[in-house]
This record gives structure tokens, sequence and C-alpha cells, in this order.
């Protein structure tokens, strides 16, 4: 009788993080556990708790190993196509492939569940992110072509931060987030905003 590989190392991280990806999108991120990740897997708990502290970690490290194995997925280049509308749209359009491959309903569990910790992230949550760091891109270049009556520098940090605080709202109320309520974001909200 044959017995059965034992995993280790990189292919037992390996199948535990698609193990953790597929009890989410299954079960759902609230109702998942460490045990049912590890049958998933074929492991124990202890090989899961070695590595991550907490099941946000072990799916923050579950969507990363996604992504990193479908790297056509994400986008990662500052969006500059000379228009400011068409820059914003690309913009808020990255996090797309991520809300459907997690879903909204467990990023808004996943945010939930780290709010109570929110104090010890070592990052200013509002400023320090990509999509921060590439607004600032963005309204530089609107800046250079005449497109922004005020200049970047002199954009209050609300104004910059609502990218971030929209997508949140979204995540937060369940909404759809989708190419539509992305033009809508942009038209209504961010254009008049960035541009006043």
């Amino acid at each position: 009788m044959a017995t059965e590989h034992r995993k280790r190392g990189a292919e037992l991280e390996a199948a535990i993080l698609d193990a953790a990806l597929t009890v989410m999108q299954t079960n759902g991120y609230d109702q998942m556990t460490m045990a049912q990740i590890a049958t998933a897997a074929h492991t124990n708990k202890n090989a899961i708790y070695r590595r991550w502290d907490s099941k946000a970690a072990v799916v923050s490290a579950a969507a990363r190993h996604y992504f990193k194995t479908h790297p056509d997925l994400l986008k990662r280049d500052i969006p500059n196509t000379g228009n400011l509308r068409t820059d914003l749209i690309q913009l808020m359009q990255l996090p797309l492939p991520a809300i459907k491959v997690i879903g909204i309903h467990n990023l808004k569990a996943i945010a939930l569940d780290l709010f109570p910790n929110v104090s010890n992230i070592e990052f200013d949550f509002l400023n320090d992110n990509y999509f921060q760091r590439f607004l600032a891109e963005i309204l530089q270049h609107a800046a250079e072509r005449g497109d922004l009556n005020t200049p970047p520098a002199k954009l209050s940090a609300a104004a910059k931060g609502q990218p971030t605080l929209l997508l949140l709202s979204y995540v937060l109320s369940e909404r759809p987030y989708d190419e539509a309520a992305v033009i809508t974001v942009v038209d209504d909200i961010l254009l008049p905003v960035l541009t006043k």
C-alpha cells in the first residue's frame, strides 16, 4: 500500500496558501477556520501557526501568493494616458481583480477583523499605499499638462485621500465595485474634488 506523500517546506506552504484561498471562497472569511484550512491542505493547524499567527495573516499571504502566480491579473504601472479622467479610471480599476478573486464580502470581513488592531499598523493607511503614490504621480502629470486649477502640493489631504476612502466605503457597505462604479466615482467625486 502506497503511503501519501507528505508535503514539506515550500510545497507545504503553497498548499496551505492555496487551501486558505479555496476555503475562504467557499465558506467566507468570517466563517473559515484554521482547522478547515489545515484539512484542505492535508496538514495540521500547527503547521499553519508556525508560519502565520492569525487567519488574516494567512489570507493576506494567500492573496499575495495567488497574484504572484497570476501576474497578468495585477497591473502595477502608474496610469499615464495623457488624460486625467482616463488616468483616474485606470487607477480606480486597479483593485478590480483582487475584489473579484477575494470577494467584496470577504474584504469587508477582513477589514472588520483588522480594525481593532489598526493602531498597531506601522504605516499611515490613508497616505502610504499604492493608491496614494500612484495618485501623486497622476496629479503631477496633470499639473504639467495644465489640467489642474490647484497645484498638487496645495490640494488638501482630504482631497488626495478620496480614492482610498471611496474604495473602503464600497468594501464596508458591500456595494458592487465594478467598472460602472469606477466611472461614477471618477466623474461624480474625484474629478470635481481634484480639479476644483
